[in-house]
This record gives C-alpha cells, structure tokens and sequence, in this order.
C-alpha cells in the first residue's frame, strides 16, 4: 500500500534510493526552481505533477510538506536475523532498542541520529510503539531510506538473542547509579531507550548488562527520548573513534 511520503529531504533520499517506486511526484508550483529534485525526477523518468501548495496539503493530509511528496510504498520493515548476519563480519556494531516510543516524531528524531552515526539497525517491538508512517518518515529526514527498522514481536527475547552474538547491553534508565560518562562501551554495543513518560518496561530492563543514566545539572532533570539517544550514541561513537587510533 503506498502513502504519500512528504518533506525535501524524504523525498530527496526516495528518488536515490527507491525511484523506481514512486507512483507520482507532486511539487507545489512555487517550487518549480527545485532543480536537484527536478533533475533527480527527471533521470528516473518520473513525471512531475506542479500543484498549488493548499491542493498538496490536501492530499498529504499535513502542514509540513515543504510543497513537495511523493506517492510510493513505505520503506518494508527488516529481519533482525538479517541484520545480525550481516554484523557478524564487524568489529564494531551498534544497536539501538526503543520500548514504548509512541510519539511519531520521537522514532523519526532518534532514527535519523542512528543513521547519521552509522548503526546498524533500529529495532521496535511489535506493540506499544509508533510504526512507520510518513509522519516518521519526515522526522527521521529520509534515514528509513537507509537505516533498517527491525520489528519484534517480545524486546526482552531480541536482547538475550544478540547477546549471544557478543553484545552488550546499555539501558538509559533516569534513576540509575552508573553516570555515562563512567561507562566504557563494548565495540559490539546495543542501546535501550524508553519513552519519557513509561521509561522501559522491568523484563525489557533486566536484560540489559548496565543501567546508565545522563548526568543533568540544570532544574529541568529530564530529556525527551531523542535527546538522550543522541547523547548516548554520539558517546559510543566518541569512544570508537578514540579506540580505532590506538
């Protein structure tokens, strides 16, 4: 079933990698001057329907559309077996687990910093989380594009089977005692975020090897989901590179 994806960047990272998919392309007439789009279309042999802009939001059903969609299938959602296969051969691999992330934009955020560090997946559970939508297609920038998205039936059983191909697990927990800046991240590492409402649920929790939390030292002692991703990953990713020069 396809959905009118949404946004420049969504849009610009469909034409590079799934041209071949789209149904229609719709850019709002003010944006006739679009030329990478335009020439990107052009090369896959799309054509290109100019639309007034009230007309595009109509269609997409949302404000953000930066006068430009696509209609084409979402991005197919992948097998965690795949994915491990395909880490086995690497030094270094990052996973990054959210439980109970429900607010769209949130999965979107947290799955454009994985790509933009490089992991290796993002994995959700079955339930009780926000799926693919074009909402999580504009948020996360076009990254579903290239980043896989793992959907799991029980979080808890998919972290005791990638320890078992040498992970360890880092759960964001608020109230827990080891600070991230005291934690030495293994180089095949997976990351478990919750929501900031929920946090992770207890079975999720007790899979993991540590409990982390961030150190706050303003009044407002919290981070929204995305924000704590960021900082976790981007830390993993500092330790990495201090490793590989060593």
């Amino acid at each position: 079933m396809s959905s009118y994806i949404y946004g420049m960047q969504p849009v610009r990272e469909l034409l590079l990698r799934r041209a071949d998919e789209i149904e229609q392309l719709l850019i709002c007439r003010e944006l006739a001057h679009s030329q990478e789009i335009i020439e990107l279309a052009n090369r896959a042999k799309i054509k290109i329907k100019f639309l007034p802009r009230t007309e595009i939001e109509h269609l997409v059903g949302a404000r953000e559309h930066q006068g430009i969609a696509a209609l084409a299938p979402l991005p197919e959602e992948q097998d965690l077996d795949e994915v491990l296969d395909k880490s086995r051969a690497k030094d270094k691999s990052l996973l990054i687990f959210l439980d109970q992330i429900t607010d769209p934009h949130n999965l979107g955020a947290i799955i454009r910093t994985a790509e933009c560090a490089s992991a290796d997946a993002v994995i959700i559970p079955e339930h009780k989380n926000a799926r693919i939508t074009p909402a999580v297609m504009k948020a996360s920038s076009g990254a579903l594009e290239w980043l896989p998205l793992c959907i799991v039936t029980n979080l808890a059983r998919a972290l005791e089977k990638i320890k078992q191909e040498g992970y360890w697990i880092y759960a964001a927990e608020a109230e827990a005692r080891t600070s991230l800046w005291d934690v030495e991240f293994s180089a095949k590492s997976a990351l478990v975020i919750g929501s900031e409402g929920k946090g992770i649920r207890p079975l999720v929790l007790k899979s993991a090897d540590f409990q982390i939390r961030i150190p706050l030292s303003g009044k407002i002692q919290s981070l929204n989901a995305s924000a704590s991703a960021a900082i976790i990953i981007y830390e993993y990713q500092r330790q990495m590179m201090i490793y590989n020069k060593k």
